[in-house]
């Protein structure tokens, strides 16, 4: 059998390339003292059919590799790594490359391309190619030590778990919460209320179960929680809902998910909301760079 050599393209990756992917990932976060955003969950549950994945191999081993995560039609999220003693050889510009003709096959116009603050080389290749830097978020983690999250009643404020009746509910929650367009907000709804590994809750006010905001984790393989796309509607903020909202959803990653650690990001410049993730004991661990880079 033949060698694998140069660019392998992948519609969803198989138990043995996730293994080979992540061997890679603890190198390369090795290396620069960083942890790169791989999204896991994602990497482990493809769409069928839809290359989204590109290996780059050198006499059978993986030396590069770049995800794309494709939640809108209108942009797709890039991250990867090149192994240390194979960087500098344009391995990870070919694959930017492979990927770039894959989004244009798609006619996605916008590419974002993630990079761990920490990660000079990264910064570096991005700024060659021209990406433009948009925007940063904190990575945090929860820290059971300094929690501080007290049991909740849920006497006014209750989550239930999201169904597909509640399609248009969430695309207003997104527009209103994310000022994201219409279109965009069905689109990513839809690819939420589908997937395997994500969970959304829709979180009620008082008895008569009046829908205020919603809150959506991705729940991996290893009992590992992400918290993403949590917003209050605009007019019922700073009444403490969101703090309850937050508790119970922790605890029902821990108590229903045996979920042992919980993640989430947050923009850097996004204070009110970083505050309350620190108050309910989330501590910043990393920061990602976000560049934009159009090909259309």
């Amino acid at each position: 059998m033949a060698l694998k050599q140069g660019i392998h393209t992948k519609a969803g990756l198989s138990t043995q390339e996730l293994d080979e992917v992540r061997e890679l990932w603890h190198i390369c976060n090795d290396y620069e003292h960083i942890n790169i955003k791989l999204n896991w969950g994602t990497l482990s549950s493809r769409p069928a059919g839809v290359t989204n994945d590109f290996l780059y191999y050198e006499n059978d081993r993986l030396i590069g590799f770049l995800a794309i995560y494709c939640f809108l039609s209108t942009e797709v999220e890039i991250s990867g790594m090149v192994h240390p003693e194979a960087r500098r050889q344009g391995i990870f510009n070919r694959l930017v490359q492979t990927a770039k003709a894959e989004c244009r096959r798609r006619t996605v116009p916008k590419l974002i391309f993630i990079n761990e603050r920490g990660s000079a080389s990264g910064k570096a290749f991005l700024t060659n190619l021209g990406a433009r830097y948009s925007f940063s978020e904190y990575v945090m983690e929860l820290q059971e030590q300094e929690a501080g999250i007290l049991p909740v009643s849920g006497d006014e404020v209750r989550l239930r778990p999201a169904v597909r009746d509640d399609l248009e509910l969430l695309v207003k929650l997104n527009t209103s919460g994310f000022a994201m367009p219409e279109e965009d907000a069905r689109e990513y709804v839809i690819q939420t209320l589908d997937g395997e590994k994500e969970r959304t809750w829709i979180a009620e006010l008082g008895e008569d179960r009046l829908p205020v905001g919603k809150i959506g984790a991705m729940i991996e393989a290893d009992n590992r929680g992400l918290i993403y796309g949590f917003c209050i509607s605009p007019e019922y903020r700073g009444q403490g809902i969101g703090r309850t909202v937050l508790q119970q959803t922790v605890i029902d990653l821990k108590e229903r998910y045996q979920v042992h650690q919980i993640k989430l990001e947050v923009a850097v410049e996004n204070e009110k909301a970083l505050g309350l993730y620190q108050s309910c004991g989330f501590r910043t661990q990393n920061a990602n760079d976000y560049y934009e880079l159009l090909i259309v």
